[in-house]
């Protein structure tokens, strides 16, 4: 183990020698590789810039330090027609020689290169062509030797004459801007002044290159500042920009445009223009334009003038007036567009459907309108305007708009008058003829020759009047001897300045309506209509209505005098029952005694339809007199009350009286509105069930309305208005109701009081009728409020006072109304009765005259 030990340390550095070579044969063989690597690029790298340069359009020659060989590139070798092997110098040289190059400059300047290593560049013409030849020596390193000399060939004959151009093109330049008369200048980035023309010299009184050396300005020295800052302003539009300034030129104040271009981000091109002209020029044209506004402004006719920018420049107070726009919204300019938004809303401009499609239509027209335009704007309220549209001299439009309303009123008068009286004529049923001042017929519609019966040929001759009027003697009943006078009659009338009308019934049996208008210029319109068919109806009307009118009045008298016929064995039977009633004969047995009340009870009720019917005849005939008095609506109420207690009472009805105790006196007739009441009161307990209840109420404000209501059947709303005509009944009463003729008097009692009736019901929820009755005073009465009269303007027809005897009645109401109808006819007939109407009417006046103080008697107890 020592002598193992011993060894250690020797085996560990001969472990590490080792170590060490094996690291430092990696490392060497590493960087060989990336030195072979690397010189293996620049060997490719090598050949491909041997390559390119050998295969360049013109080329190069090089002389290789390395190995003293001259090459050529491909390029050279063809341009030149050179031989592929090595290049000699003098073949080049010999070549630009015959191109009239001084000998041997090219030759010189290479040994001077391949000598020396001084570059050079040289330019020489051969076979016509312009050659710059460029020599410099490749050196990689200063301390390694030169690699090679290149020698390079450009054709510069294209570039030398687009110089040789582009310099003469400057002189040429330079002399036309020498030559304006329009001062010229240019600046640099730092705007200082670059060049100027000669034009700009003089201004300033001075030599181009002083300007160009002093930076003198156009402009006053007090406006460099702006000039400087128009050029500014130039560069950072990249525009023209312009400004107009005052500068004094030669002695003189000169109005100039100063104009800045920029050419690029360094220079700026620069010129002024001499406006002065132009100045005098606009202030002279201003003051004819102002000249020519004062004028405008005093027509009458609106005028409007629009620049070139659709923007009103110009109008008169007329324009403002008649459009009804703010003159201050009008000297603010604004533009078209807006001028008509405003004229529509203030409704000057016609309704148009599309209105924005008008106004891009009328904007379109502004814009390109060459001739004269005029249009016709027809306004909402009946206005018309005419509107002339023209080209502006310097631009835009001038518009004159004139109120044409009342010029084409006439002129459509004058134009149309003949054709719409023509057509007009020819559409009228009428036939119509016009006759001159001097009697000769000068209009005709076909209607007059055919109602006439004459040919047109023969009206359209113009014949006089009188031969007219012999042409239609065949329609005229009129004897001969009577014939030559009735012509002259109506040829004098057609030529009298008077109107007239009339009606003739001609032979032939046609009723014509004839009127005459004189016309202002002396002539003498007629128009004749065929009423024949609506005479002979009008006459057929007539007779019928008089047939109806007689009929209505011997139905009432009928009814009257029939209802009256039945109350003379009615009174007979009335009473002989209540004498069997009240037993004054003897006591009757229980069924004795219910018949009695049956025939009691069933002949008063007979008795009261007999009074209706009695009163409504005499309401219709307008016989019936209201005896008005003041009197209290509680107490009358009161009193109604009173007389229905009994009938409520014995169907177990309750009557409720609703009246304000301060509602105070109404001019009525008491009995006349207590008896309407007392029907509407019968009515509503007829037809409630028993235990119901039946309300009347009263109120008072502009008018008295009292209401009867109950809670009944009701009655349906296709009945309501039925119920109040004579024997009408409604639906489903059958059972109770009478004979209908309660609700039809106590309307006719109420509408002799000025009022009416309403009535509220629905089926199975009871009814309310409302009785509305003008409040009257004694001062406000008058003989229309109490009297029926039988004829506008008739006299009043009044009962005598003592109606005792209805004979008596019957024959004075006979006898007034053969009076007051022979009166208004005023005619000699006399309506009287023969002698078999007269014995039938004696005998209904002894019937009926004999219980009118009974029925009387019988009402008051109501």
């Amino acid at each position: 183990m020592s002598s193992f030990s011993a060894y250690m340390p020797g085996l560990f550095l001969a472990l590490i020698i080792l170590i060490g070579s094996g690291v430092l044969v990696f490392a060497y063989r590493l960087r060989w590789r990336m030195v072979q690597k690397k010189l293996n690029d620049l060997q490719a790298k090598s050949s491909l810039d041997r390559a390119a340069i050998l295969a360049a359009p013109l080329g190069c020659v090089t002389f290789s330090h390395r190995d003293k060989k001259t090459r050529s590139s491909v390029g050279l070798v063809r341009e030149f027609g050179l031989d592929k092997g090595e290049i000699d110098f003098n073949a080049i040289s010999i070549i630009f020689q015959r191109g009239g190059t001084k000998p041997n400059i090219l030759i010189e300047a290479v040994e001077t290169l391949r000598e020396l290593g001084k570059s050079f560049t040289v330019t020489l013409t051969a076979k016509g062509r312009t050659y710059r030849i460029t020599g410099e020596r490749i050196v990689l390193s200063s301390e390694l030797p030169p690699v090679a000399d290149v020698v390079w060939f450009h054709d510069v004959s294209d570039m030398e004459k687009q110089t040789r151009n582009a310099l003469d093109g400057s002189r040429h330049i330079t002399w036309l801007l020498d030559n304006l008369p329009v001062p010229v200048w240019m600046r640099d980035e730092r705007l200082a002044l670059t060049y100027c023309n000669k034009a700009y010299a003089s201004a300033v009184e001075s030599s181009q290159a002083e300007v160009i050396e002093q930076s003198m300005e156009l402009m006053d020295r007090s406006k460099v500042i702006q000039a400087h800052n128009l050029a500014n302003k130039a560069l950072e539009t990249d525009g023209l920009v312009c400004e107009k300034h005052h500068a004094i030129i030669a002695g003189e104040r000169r109005l100039l445009e100063f104009c800045e271009k920029a050419l690029d981000d360094k220079n700026l091109l620069g010129f002024a223009v001499d406006q002065t002209r132009l100045e005098d020029a606009e202030r002279e044209l201003n003051s004819h334009i102002e000249a020519h506004a004062q004028v405008l402004e005093n027509l009458g006719i609106a005028i409007s003038i629009f620049g070139p920018d659709e923007r009103l420049s110009f109008f008169n107070s007329s324009y403002a007036t008649l459009f009804k726009l703010n003159e201050d919204f009008l000297r603010s300019e604004p533009h078209l567009s807006e001028i008509l938004d405003t004229m529509r809303e203030n409704r000057r401009l016609p309704e148009y459907a599309n209105f924005p499609e008008f106004k891009q239509q009328r904007l379109r027209e502004y814009r390109s309108i060459i001739e004269p335009v005029e249009e016709l704007l027809h306004l909402t309220d009946g206005t018309t305007l005419r509107s002339v549209a023209t080209a502006h001299p310097f631009g835009g439009v001038i518009e004159t708009i004139e109120d044409v309303t009342d010029s084409l009123a006439l002129e459509r008068s004058y134009n149309t008058l003949t054709a719409v009286q023509r057509e007009t004529l020819n559409k009228l049923y009428e036939a119509v003829v016009v006759y001159g001042a001097d009697g000769r017929l000068k209009l005709f519609n076909p209607n007059f020759a055919e109602i006439w019966k004459l040919p047109e040929e023969f009206l359209n001759t113009e014949p006089h009047v009188r031969d007219v009027v012999s042409r239609s003697r065949d329609l005229f009943d009129v004897d001969d001897e009577e014939w030559e006078q009735r012509r002259e009659v109506m040829v004098a009338r057609v030529c009298e300045p008077e109107g007239r009308a009339g009606r003739i019934v001609r032979a032939d049996g046609v009723v014509l309506d004839w009127a005459q208008v004189m016309l202002p210029d002396g002539a003498s319109l007629l128009t004749f209509l065929d009423v024949t068919d609506s005479f002979t109806v009008e006459r057929a009307l007539l007779e019928k209505n008089e047939a109806l009118e007689t009929a209505d009045r011997l139905k009432t008298a009928f009814i009257a005098n029939v209802s009256y016929e039945l109350r003379t064995p009615l009174n007979a039977i009335v009473g002989f029952a209540e004498i069997l009633e009240n037993q004054f004969f003897g006591e009757l047995n229980e069924r004795q005694m219910e018949y009695s009340q049956a025939i009691v009870e069933s002949s008063h009720r007979l008795m009261t339809l007999i009074n209706d019917i009695l009163d409504l005849a005499t309401i219709e005939a307008g016989y019936l007199h209201l005896d008005l008095g003041e009197v209290n609506v509680d107490q009358m109420l009161q009193h109604l009350h009173t007389i229905g207690h009994e009938r409520a009472r014995h169907r177990n009805i309750e009557v409720d009286i609703l009246c304000d105790d301060d509602i105070g006196l109404v001019l009525v007739d008491e009995r006349r509105l207590t008896q309407a009441l007392y029907n509407l009161l019968l009515n509503a307990m007829k037809f409630s069930p028993e235990g119901g209840t039946v309300t009347v109420e009263a109120s008072k404000d502009h008018e008295l309305r009292i209401s009867v209501s109950d809670n009944g059947v009701g009655i349906s709303q296709e009945d309501q208005d039925r119920v109040f005509l004579k024997f009408e009944r409604g639906e489903g009463h059958a059972k109770q109701a009478g004979a209908g003729l309660g609700l039809s008097l106590v309307k006719s009692l109420v509408e002799l009081h000025g009022g009416w009736v309403e009535i509220e019901s629905a089926v199975s929820d009871g009814t309310k009728v409302t009785c509305h009755i003008p409040l009257l005073d004694q001062d406000g009465l008058s003989q229309d409020n109490a009297v029926q009269n039988i004829s506008d303007g008739a006299d009043e027809i009044s009962l005598p006072d003592e109606t005792n005897d209805i004979r008596s009645v019957v024959t004075e109401v006979i006898n007034q109304i053969t009076e007051q109808k022979s009166d208004m006819d005023q005619e000699e007939e006399i309506v009287s009765t023969d002698g078999t109407d007269g014995v039938e009417g004696s005998g209904k006046t002894e019937d009926i005259s004999e219980d009118v103080q009974g029925t009387q008697s019988d009402r008051d107890k109501i």
